[in-house]
């Protein structure tokens, strides 16, 4: 969880590093405005929520993806270990089995 908050806060400071070269760039052109002038123009706070908004819902499908995918070792993996616990119960019953035996014959 800390490595995660740690990434998407890295990605944050990348991202405002991004917005605030752009906006310096776009200061000195001021000519006819197309809609993607429209966009730089926005303040930084603006560019800002947005790009967060952007962020939190790519983590929100990356937080799924990874629930899913861990969902489903869960699955395979307490299949796996039943069929260990019912290999471990078979050879357990066949070696008391086998010394129950080996008493029977030891004790006539």
């Amino acid at each position: 969880m800390k490595k995660r908050f740690v990434l998407t806060m890295l990605l944050g400071a990348f991202l405002n590093q991004a917005v605030f070269a752009e906006e310096e760039k776009s200061e000195p052109q001021k000519e006819e405005k197309s809609v993607s002038q429209k966009e730089e123009d926005k303040s930084v706070p603006q560019k800002m929520g947005d790009t967060l908004k952007k962020g939190g819902e790519a983590a929100g499908r990356g937080i799924e993806k990874g629930a899913e995918v861990v969902g489903q070792g869960l699955k395979k993996g307490g299949e796996a270990t039943v069929k260990g616990v019912k290999k471990a119960e078979a050879w357990v019953g066949r070696k008391l089995q086998q010394g129950g035996e080996k008493l029977e014959k030891a004790a006539e």
